[in-house]
């Protein structure tokens, strides 16, 4: 679930103060399954923080800066480029989500070659932040309706196919290894190292590298 939470959360901080749409192909079905989480997602309390975290902390800045460095996207284009992950963007395409679509979008805003809104900082004292990467997923997460996320989750789990049959599909067995990889790509490594000599944790890093790669996309 709480990898759920994630997407959602990295889908909000990419996008501008508008609601998010989530891009259709074919019958649709499964971006209009994703947009009833999306519409739960209180877009402009998360672009506040975003932008006060911007603004404000540091070490933010600092993840930010290294996510947007040469070694993160050589990290990304080897994943797009992995045989697994062109599988996962095939099931989505083909199910009613243009994952295409949004991918030739992200890879264009950071700036490496596609595979097949802006967000600006500025002071934003009514904004109480916790301060740093973990404080930033703490706030994000904070504000995110956790109860009713769930409870759609389940019911779609119930009653939709087409949703039932993706989350089987991203669990299924024949992703493990690349999963298990994805962290252990050289480039990615460089880029771990370069923020735990700036003092970020590892594994913190690791947890909002994503949500900082989509912030740095639309900036």
């Amino acid at each position: 679930m709480k990898a759920i939470v994630a997407l959602f959360v990295v889908l909000v901080a990419a996008s501008p103060l508008n609601a998010i749409e989530v891009p259709a192909t074919g019958s649709g079905a499964l971006a209009k399954e994703f947009q009833s989480f999306v519409d739960l997602v209180p877009v402009e309390k998360v672009a506040a923080v975003t932008r006060a975290y911007l603004a404000q902390d540091k070490e933010f800045q600092t993840g930010l800066k290294i996510v947007r460095g040469s070694e993160v996207k050589q990290w990304i284009q080897d994943i797009e480029q992995a045989s697994e992950f062109k599988m996962l963007v095939n099931y989505m395409q083909n199910h009613g989500l243009d994952i295409v679509a949004m991918l030739k979008a992200f890879n264009k805003a950071i700036g490496i070659p596609p595979l097949f809104s802006v967000i600006r900082a500025y002071l934003a004292p009514q904004v109480q932040i916790t301060g740093g990467l973990q404080g930033y997923m703490q706030d994000i997460l904070a504000i995110l309706p956790s109860d009713e996320i769930l409870k759609i989750y389940e019911d779609k789990m119930e009653h939709s196919e087409v949703f039932k049959d993706f989350v089987y599909e991203i669990i299924s067995s024949k992703y493990l290894t690349f999963y298990q990889l994805i962290f252990k790509n050289k480039h990615y490594q460089i880029a771990e190292d370069e923020a735990a000599k700036a003092g970020i944790d590892r594994y913190i890093f690791q947890i909002s590298s994503q949500i900082l790669l989509e912030v740095s996309a639309f900036m």
